[in-house]
């Protein structure tokens, strides 16, 4: 699909069908409203999780508000939620 398609319910669907990935790319806010903090996720001693990123052909360090692992263990719950709950239409 490309990038600048719009991603309706119908092609979701058939994207789940048949693709290997969905890449969705979106601006953030923070949930107190423009301009307000966010607090990134610390490890032991105070470390931000950073990576570098390329932005404007120059790679900068970067801190990390979510990692992939992090989702994926938030998929992992919500899908065992889905298929507990009674409401769970599994093919």
């Amino acid at each position: 699909m490309p990038v600048s398609a719009s991603l309706d319910l119908a092609k979701l669907h058939q994207a789940v069908r048949s693709a290997a990935a969905i890449r969705r790319r979106a601006v953030l806010h923070p949930a107190g409203g423009d301009g307000e903090k966010v607090f990134p996720s610390t490890y032991e001693g105070g470390n931000y999780a950073t990576e570098e990123r390329v932005v404007d052909d120059q790679r900068l360090p970067c801190v990390l508000l979510d990692s992939e692992p992090s989702q994926a263990n938030r998929m992992e719950l919500a899908l065992l939620e889905a298929q507990t709950s009674d409401g769970f239409r599994g093919s």
